[in-house]
């Protein structure tokens, strides 16, 4: 529970400069699932609906592109600007995701793995999801500070996690709970298609990932930090 609250309570300090890092990719999700539900796929014809999608399959492209581009960005810098905030540091929100972007591809082959593993752990009864995310999702913080590999990054973070897997289970699960209900919630009383409803999604699904991304940060640097015998 510390842990839990220790968290809310770092993004709740630094709300607004986490919200400037995570408002870029925040606008080009909303954009995207706007326009994707601006297709009125119920009262069209198929004929009108295939029309419609060729119309807008430009810029749909575009904004997935983008949106892939930003949020694999997010997942290092993120990391970035958690230990600039933490030590003082003078890292600005674009600064932090250009680190990010900087080590773009290393990111985006571990963030593919990372969620065909949790994925999976979905289809089997979702709470094994929750498990893989945790123990999996350290892996950004070897890549932006250690330079490691692909799979280096994940079996570091599945060692690394080895000993408060159950309590780091449980964090994950909440975090993502809260997602997950939210959205399910929004599916029962049929607005998930609204402008607003998008919009406050979009922004609890990212008040959600910062304090679970910022436990996985401090994770890392309480056992990168912690002093070793003989030393």
């Amino acid at each position: 529970m510390q842990q839990f609250l220790s968290s809310i309570s770092f993004c709740l300090s630094n709300i607004g400069y986490l919200f400037v890092l995570c408002l870029p990719v925040m606008t080009l999700e909303i954009a995207l699932a706007s326009l994707i539900a601006s297709l009125d796929v119920q009262s069209s014809s198929d004929t009108a609906v295939l029309e419609a999608i060729g119309e807008i399959s430009a810029q749909v492209f575009l904004l997935v592109f983008a949106s892939l581009i930003l949020s694999v960005a997010l997942s290092g810098g993120c990391m970035a600007a958690f230990r600039s905030l933490s030590n003082n540091g003078l890292l600005s929100p674009y600064q932090a995701l250009f680190a990010g972007l900087k080590k773009f591809f290393p990111l985006l082959w571990s963030n593919i793995l990372h969620s065909i593993a949790y994925g999976l752990g979905f289809l089997m009864l979702i709470l094994p999801g929750f498990y893989l995310y945790g123990r999996l999702g350290l892996f950004p913080l070897f890549i932006m500070f250690e330079n490691k590999g692909v799979m280096d990054s994940l079996g570091d973070s599945w060692n690394l996690t080895e000993e408060v897997a159950t309590k780091l289970f449980a964090l994950t699960a909440i975090f993502m709970s809260i997602q997950l209900s939210f959205g399910f919630f929004g599916g029962i009383i049929g607005t998930d298609g609204s402008l607003w409803f998008l919009i406050a999604s979009t922004t609890i699904k990212y008040a959600t990932l910062m304090p679970l991304f910022y436990l996985f940060f401090s994770l890392y640097e309480s056992v990168k930090n912690k002093p070793q015998l003989g030393t």
